[in-house]
């Protein structure tokens, strides 16, 4: 069998993993809230949603209605991520990479979807 080296397609998994802890409450604690609460910048359109309320991008109750800004940077680290994994396939973890961050920007991005359900 082939040993697979570390290259450049090993990085998307280390994408997904910063996308993820970037833009996912996880345990009411969303890393990418507090950088930019720390940059006094906002994380959501409605400053109502707060993590107690939220689930990825979708907030529950009326008066959490809103947008997690965190989402849009967790795509731009998602897209590079499924690109180098495309590119260097050959490399170790590059499977996983671009699996990882094929199904996370799907559910990123029909999230909002069930808003309107």
């Amino acid at each position: 069998m082939k040993q697979k080296k570390i290259g450049l397609g090993s990085i998307s998994l280390l994408l997904v993993i910063v996308a993820v802890l970037w833009s996912y409450n996880i345990s009411g604690y969303c890393l990418g809230d507090q950088i930019l609460h720390t940059l006094n910048l906002p994380a959501w359109s409605n400053e109502a949603a707060t993590p107690e309320r939220t689930l990825s991008i979708v907030p529950f109750g009326d008066e959490a209605r809103g947008v997690h800004y965190t989402v849009f940077y967790a795509l731009i680290l998602l897209v590079p991520a499924f690109l180098l994994a495309i590119k260097n396939k050959e490399d170790l973890f590059a499977k996983v990479g671009k699996w990882s961050s094929l199904v996370l920007t799907l559910l990123l991005l029909i999230s909002p979807l069930f808003m309107i359900l």
